[in-house]
Parts: structure tokens; sequence; C-alpha cells
């Protein structure tokens, strides 16, 4: 990075899934969460843009483990990757989606919360709110976010307030082309 021009950005991580592999990024999981059971996340066809295409994607189920509504009840997990930068300016960028079948349900109250988080803090969030049986909820989360020079931890928080388990009609949720760009100060 030191090679890099005042104002000149770089891309630092871009992972798009298309090798079938989650690498730089690690998983991780709330204290009463979960995100999904054995074998999630894992990495499926999906179309992320309303464009007809699918391309591979990150898949989980987040939500609780034992329902507590009373104690921070926003559960589940996500993905984590640590980087070193300058000071500078940090730019995230992420596809995220929603999708819900039941067989009876007509909808779930809770498709799921997806938040950037830098350094322990919360910078971005959208909240995919209720999702409809059968529905595609979709979103581009963005943030920018200034930063000292140092190491640096940063995850990408998938959470709902509900349980989540294998065989439950719970919502699933894709993450896909995850981007962190750098601008030196």
């Amino acid at each position: 990075m030191s090679s890099l021009g005042i104002g000149e950005a770089t891309i630092l991580n871009q992972t798009n899934f298309e090798n079938g592999e989650m690498a730089p990024w690690d998983t991780f999981v709330t204290s009463n969460g979960t995100v999904g059971g054995a074998g999630l996340p894992a990495v499926v066809p999906f179309e992320m843009v309303k464009d007809g295409q699918e391309s591979q994607a990150l898949q989980f189920k987040v939500g609780q483990v034992q329902y507590d509504p009373e104690n921070e009840p926003e559960q589940g997990g996500g993905v984590v990757v640590q980087i070193t930068t300058e000071t500078g300016k940090l730019e995230l960028f992420a596809q995220v989606a929603v999708t819900y079948y039941s067989p009876k349900d007509k909808r779930n109250l809770a498709g799921g919360l997806f938040q950037w988080i830098v350094d322990g803090q919360v910078i971005a969030r959208h909240d995919m709110g209720p999702i409809d049986n059968q529905g595609i909820l979709r979103h581009h989360l963005k943030a920018s976010h200034l930063v000292n020079a140092g190491v640096h931890v940063i995850r990408l928080r998938l959470t709902r307030p509900f349980t989540s388990h294998p065989g439950q009609h719970a919502p699933f949720q894709y993450v896909d082309d995850l981007l962190i760009r750098f601008s030196p100060h």
C-alpha cells in the first residue's frame, strides 16, 4: 500500500464465491446464534441480482438457538475477515438477499438484519423486515468508515429475533460480491 498515491483507492478483498470457497472469510456465530446447522453456510447457486442469471452465493439460515426474546433477541452469525491498513477510508459492499418458503405460513416476520461491523462498531445496517411465502428480497448493502493505521476486524453479520433449526421453515439469507476497498488519507 505504500506505493499508492494520495486519494488512490485499492481493492483489499473481493469475494464472489464462484470458486466455491469462502476464503479469506471465516464464519462466526453470536452467543445464542446459529448460521443454520450442519452444512451451512454453503456456497449455492442463487440469483442475487434480478437479471435471470444465477451466481454462486453464500447461503445462511440465521436465528436464535434457544428462543429468548428478552436478552439480545437478534442472533445468528456471518462472515469475518481481518485486514491491515494505513490511516484512511474503508468502503464495504455486499449483495444480500432473503428467500422464504413454507407449506403452511403466509409470511415470516423477520427475513434478516444485515450489518457491516468494523472493529466492533456497526457502520451500516439493513433490516429486510417481513417476507411473504415464496418471496425474495434483495439489497445492496454498502458503507464507508474512517480507520486509523492498524489491524481491523470486518464482519458482515446476519441476525433474526426468532429460532432457526434444521427442518424448520425459516428464511434463508444469501451473501455475494463482497468488496472491501481502501483509500489512504
